[in-house]
């Protein structure tokens, strides 16, 4: 009986997360045939993964349990499309209302483990409600544990969000605002080469889709194979070895309107070679750092356009030599240094600090190649059992290696205090303030040298999590 009101209590969680976030959209003028695949994300995705993972579980031997929560937001952004001039008919600022379900799916054996994570954020838009949206992210994973040295994992994801938050989140680079359907498969495996030295290999598919035909479509692949020596309990090093292709596809329409970038990346093809060098040591229970340092190789294809000469121009004024831009094949092949830096420090059990800094090669979804430097720092604080605040400083630098002479900075400031109001539920408010600075080699856009822009960003957001239910065990 227990277990049987368990089950009721997951399908009500389940059905009160569907009404609300359907109601939501009603309201807005959003839900119809084509926004309820999205809205209700397990049945065109979730379920057939469900089904696919959790067959191979032992259903009854398992500890199952499913996790739902919601989170209602509004937030004022003072530069939605971070751009310096609106696009016309649309407004620079806006207030976004924002419903966020969240459900998690566990079940576990000796030796299987599968998980299944989805967040579907509904928003819609006072000012530009032609933004109105539904994003989703959802994620599959199962683990198998063979024998005490080996065990392999497989995975998939399915995404849809807009590029322009995706990407200045992964690089600080601005790419301009339109839909993204992502997949995502991998595969790996770890084997116990000795009691003190493991290798893991993997491989990952990574397709992404743009509707729009603004930006090119892009196919990833990457291999990775990672052996790591255990020197100590609290020391391992390793040596990460990466190897990646990417094919940009073609891209049907004009660039970034208002910042400056053009999508470029038609027929571009990437491939890298990077090799890192790692150490992780546990210093403490409140002390550790990860140092990675190593060389990435690239060897890029792309279409490049140079000045002809064609003949001279006899005018009154004198005469002068012709030239027309042709688009032709061109390629290029880079390299450097790469590194990662990781710290974290609980200073007591109230504060703590973590850091993280890097260089790397970045690929943007126009198909131009970057050297991407970051930091960033977080502090947590709290101020009691029950009220956490939160501070994060993050500065971006890149310089463009394909395509261009891009020199793009960007900075943001972010802080929030979140309060415990019981156990399930919470509220949090928050703002953060972003810049960037963008700078051409040459004329840039419409006679454009440079671009500095600015935004910044209050939230309200209050979160309901259901108790763990559905549990079997």
């Amino acid at each position: 009986m227990t277990r049987h009101r368990a089950d009721c209590s997951g399908l009500e969680a389940m059905n009160s997360i569907y009404l609300l976030l359907r109601s939501f959209l009603t309201a807005r003028g959003l839900y119809s045939s084509s926004s309820a695949p999205l809205l209700w994300i397990f049945f065109p995705v979730a379920v057939p993964l469900i089904l696919i993972c959790a067959s191979a579980v032992d259903v009854r031997a398992a500890d199952w349990s499913f996790t739902p929560s919601v989170t209602v937001s509004e937030s004022y952004n003072s530069n939605f499309q971070f751009t310096a001039t609106p696009l016309p008919g649309t407004r620079k600022d806006d207030f976004i209302t924002t419903v966020t379900p969240v459900v998690s799916i566990s079940g576990e054996t000796e030796n299987t483990k599968f998980t299944f994570d989805t967040v579907t954020p509904a928003q819609a838009y006072l000012y530009n409600p032609q933004y109105d949206t539904v994003n989703t992210n959802t994620t599959a994973s199962l683990t198998e544990i063979w024998s005490p040295r080996f065990l392999t994992s497989a995975s998939f994801g399915f995404t849809h969000n807009q590029t322009l938050e995706q990407q200045l989140q992964a690089s600080g680079i601005i790419a301009l605002r339109t839909d993204q359907y992502q997949f995502t498969y991998g595969l790996g495996c770890t084997y116990g080469l000795s009691e003190s030295v493991n290798l893991t290999v993997s491989g990952s598919y990574i397709k992404s889709i743009y509707p729009s035909g603004f930006l090119p479509e892009s196919d990833v692949y990457q291999a990775v194979a990672t052996p790591v020596w255990m020197v100590s309990e609290r020391t391992n090093i390793g040596l990460s070895s990466t190897l990646s292709y990417t094919d940009y596809g073609a891209a049907g329409g004009a660039g970034l309107a208002g910042a400056g970038a053009a999508a470029t990346g038609s027929g571009t093809t990437i491939k890298s070679l990077t090799e890192m060098l790692f150490l992780e040591r546990s210093f403490s229970e409140t002390l550790s750092l990860k140092l990675s340092g190593g060389y990435y190789l690239s060897s890029l294809a792309f279409a490049a356009q140079t000045p002809e000469f064609i003949g001279w121009v006899i005018t009154p004024t004198g005469i002068f030599p012709y030239y027309i831009l042709r688009t032709q094949p061109a390629t290029a092949t880079e390299g450097g240094f790469v590194f990662s830096t990781e710290l974290r420090k609980d200073w007591s059990e109230k504060f703590s600090t973590s850091f993280w800094a890097g260089k790397q090669q970045y690929n943007d979804v126009s198909g131009n190649s970057f050297d991407s430097m970051y930091f960033s720092g977080t502090a947590i604080y709290k101020l009691s059992e029950l009220t956490t605040l939160s501070f994060t400083a993050r500065y971006n630098t890149n310089d463009q290696i394909s395509g261009g002479t891009q020199k793009i900075d960007y900075v943001t400031l972010s802080a929030d205090i979140e309060r415990n109001l019981t156990e399930n539920i919470s509220v949090k408010l928050g703002g953060s303030y972003e810049h960037e600075y963008q700078g051409f080699g040459g004329a840039g856009v419409a006679g454009v040298t440079n671009l500095n822009l600015g935004r910044y960003i209050g939230l309200v957001e209050l979160n309901y999590k259901w108790p763990r239910i559905l549990a079997s065990h």
